[in-house]
């Protein structure tokens, strides 16, 4: 019975497979409808393939030969070597000390060997995947990489070449810190000996100083043909493509974020790609491990190295704000996700690739580090404030006087040598850059306060004093912003200081979008009338003010937006004979905490004189003086452009005892708001 059963599988189970004799036949398919098994009516292009967009992928012919096999062997060779090496490893740990020579030189050869499979593996994968680099880029689109003879034909001679670069290195104000002056000379003289041996990368940011320093020496004639800065800018771009940045290698973040700061000086920032060139830069230097320590990430990094990364992780940190503020969103960079230091106050002269240990200099040396290091260390309280702006939880006052405090300290803690101060009184060894410097931290500074007491002006009204508080300051921030504006903008006027390095204005734009967000919370808010003595002083300014940001119009949109909110503003203004602003709160509190501040703390900011600037006397507007700024009102999770508003105005009531309490903190040890509106 049993025997009958298996007899009927004698065919079935085999130890071997019938031999099949293959035809020969010739394919007559294209590749596409093989590998997809499918009809094919054996056009050129055929129907399956059109259909499917596919024409460029309709071919006919033999099916391409695997490379499985190739990287099998591969893999097993590596392999080898690792059970190889992992034997000598063994062999090392048992004989502590015994044959420590011969076992150092085997496994140094098994080493060398598994290396070579390596290199020979990827070798073939990258000849492989030629093909796969033709794909459109995201960001660049279908521009092109270029080679080494058309980067040849690209460069100008040598001697104007070396006339950009010096013009780039002496506008400091529009110069990286991460581009060592001294590492770049060491490296441009080994391009010019073997040009066709460089890195595309290193050659994109030769470019990218190449188109910066094209706009200095335009604006100051001192060529005798006229660059292009787009054309090199253009070029930039290419090399970057050549050099394949998105593959992370040496020099890509640091070529993509020059690339992308050139890019910004010479369009402006009516360029809305250069939000997604930040976004990539910021995933790239993650992927680097640029936010990280290198000791975390076992790296061997010399000083020179290690600062380096950090200067170049500070820019990305810069422009991730700027691009967060500038668009109203969130930033890419957490505190909780990085942990890299401040960037070292310390000048190209002070370390190089040979230094073993870094010397900083104190912070008030007036140099152009000590300004990176004191914007490095605000970055984290903006992002903060984004938060509270964009974030989803019900704001509370508490927090966001928290945040309006430690805007505060860092204020209170810049030395004098940066602190704002009138052109006009600063002194005349005094470089550009540093007043450009100055201007700068005093920017962000005000912006800071503005988007962070924006949210309180959409239910304003004339009995709260909240609301009234945060339109107080919003105005003073207002006009100190204009106002430093309209006195760079005349200084750069022939005669004026900063005539020399007007080039300075094509970066301005990089700062428009600070004063257009620092107006913009006027914009919501109704002006109530002012008084007859200061309504010509501010007509004047908001006139200046919106004729200068006209002018920048068609390059900058921030610049735009600052003019409209002006115009706005303007026609808001009505002449009134009675009327003034009144703020309930203490003000013995506030005469007294100014006594104290005269005698422990020097001013923060220098007197203007008061006919330097037409408009000067009107700083603070209609509003008299103002309390605290530590004891003023914030916002927590709205944004200024109204986000939040239901959650946050369902609060206000429970927050209101909370208030009473905070604005009697500790007011004898607070910085008064006097600083911001000099007499």
């Amino acid at each position: 019975m049993n025997q009958d059963l298996l007899s009927n599988y004698t065919t079935t189970f085999r130890t071997s497979q019938p031999r099949r004799v293959k035809r020969n036949r010739q394919t007559v398919s294209c590749c596409s409808c093989r590998s997809r098994k499918l009809k094919c009516d054996r056009q050129q292009p055929c129907g399956t393939c059109r259909k499917r967009g596919e024409e460029d992928a309709c071919r006919f012919g033999p099916a391409p030969k695997r490379a499985s096999s190739s990287s099998s062997a591969g893999k097993d060779e590596i392999q080898k070597e690792l059970r190889h090496m992992k034997l000598i490893l063994e062999a090392l740990a048992e004989k502590s000390g015994m044959g420590s020579d011969v076992s150092h030189s085997q496994l140094a050869e098994s080493i060398n060997r598994m290396q070579k499979v390596l290199d020979e593996d990827g070798t073939a994968v990258a000849a492989e995947a030629v093909g796969a680099h033709n794909v459109t880029d995201v960001v660049f689109g279908s521009l092109s990489p270029t080679n080494a003879s058309e980067i040849h034909k690209a460069l100008p001679s040598r001697q104007a070449t070396d006339s950009m670069i010096a013009a780039y290195f002496n506008a400091r104000y529009l110069t990286v810190p991460f581009i060592h002056t001294h590492q770049f000379r060491r490296q441009y003289d080994q391009f010019w000996g073997s040009p066709e041996s460089a890195n595309f990368l290193w050659v994109s940011i030769l470019f990218s100083i190449l188109a910066i320093g094209a706009v200095v020496t335009n604006a100051k004639g001192t060529n005798s043909i006229a660059a292009d800065p787009s054309a090199y800018l253009n070029m930039s771009a290419r090399c970057l493509l050549a050099g394949r940045y998105l593959e992370a290698e040496e020099f890509s973040i640091e070529a993509l974020s020059m690339y992308s700061h050139a890019r910004l000086i010479i369009r402006g920032s009516k360029d809305v790609a250069l939000h997604s060139l930040c976004g990539l830069t910021v995933w790239l230097a993650q992927l680097r491990g640029y936010h990280r320590v290198p000791s975390d990430l076992s790296l061997t990094l010399t000083p020179f190295q290690v600062e380096m990364r950090r200067r170049v992780w500070f820019v990305i940190q810069l422009y991730d704000v700027l691009c967060a503020f500038g668009r109203g969103s969130p930033s890419l960079i957490h505190e909780d996700n990085y942990h890299t230091g401040h960037p070292t106050n310390a000048t190209d002269d002070d370390f190089d690739e040979d230094s073993t240990f870094l010397y900083p200099r104190p912070l008030t040396d007036p140099q152009s580090m000590a300004a990176c290091v004191y914007q490095s260390m605000l970055l984290p309280i903006l992002r903060r404030i984004i938060r509270h702006n964009l974030g989803l939880k019900t704001c509370t006052y508490p927090d966001a006087m928290l945040l309006s405090h430690e805007l505060d300290t860092w204020y209170a803690s810049i030395p004098p040598c940066l602190r704002a101060r009138s052109i006009r009184s600063t002194a005349f060894t005094d470089p550009s850059h540093i007043v450009m410097d100055r201007i700068m931290l005093e920017l962000l500074y005000s912006m800071g306060h503005s988007i962070l007491h924006r949210p309180f002006l959409d239910f304003a009204k004339p009995q709260d004093r909240l609301s009234q508080m945060s339109l107080a300051i919003c105005r003073s921030m207002a006009m100190r912003g204009v106002r430093a504006y309209i006195e760079v903008d005349r200084e750069m006027q022939r005669g004026g200081r900063l005539h020399e390095d007007r080039y300075i204005a094509s970066n301005l734009s990089s700062n428009d979008f600070m004063v257009s967000k620092i107006l913009a919370p006027l914009e919501f808010a109704d002006c109530p009338d002012l008084p007859v003595q200061e309504s010509c002083n501010v007509k004047g300014m908001l006139e200046t003010a919106c004729q200068m940001w006209s002018a920048r119009a068609a390059t900058s949109m921030h610049a735009s937006e600052a003019s409209r909110v002006l115009r706005v503003i303007s026609g808001q203004i009505q002449i009134a004979k009675h009327w003034v602003i009144e703020i309930p709160y203490d003000t013995s509190n506030f005469y007294r905490a100014e006594e104290m501040r005269n005698e422990n703390q020097t001013r923060l900011v220098s007197q203007y004189e008061e006919n330097e600037v037409e408009p000067s006397e009107a700083l603070a507007l209609s509003v008299p003086e103002a309390p605290l700024f530590d004891t003023l009102i914030g916002v927590e999770d709205i944004d200024w452009v109204c986000q939040a508003l239901n959650s946050f105005h369902a609060c206000i009531n429970n927050e209101q005892d909370a208030i009473e309490n905070c604005l009697c903190y500790d007011m004898s040890n607070e910085t008064t708001s006097d600083h911001l509106f000099p007499n």
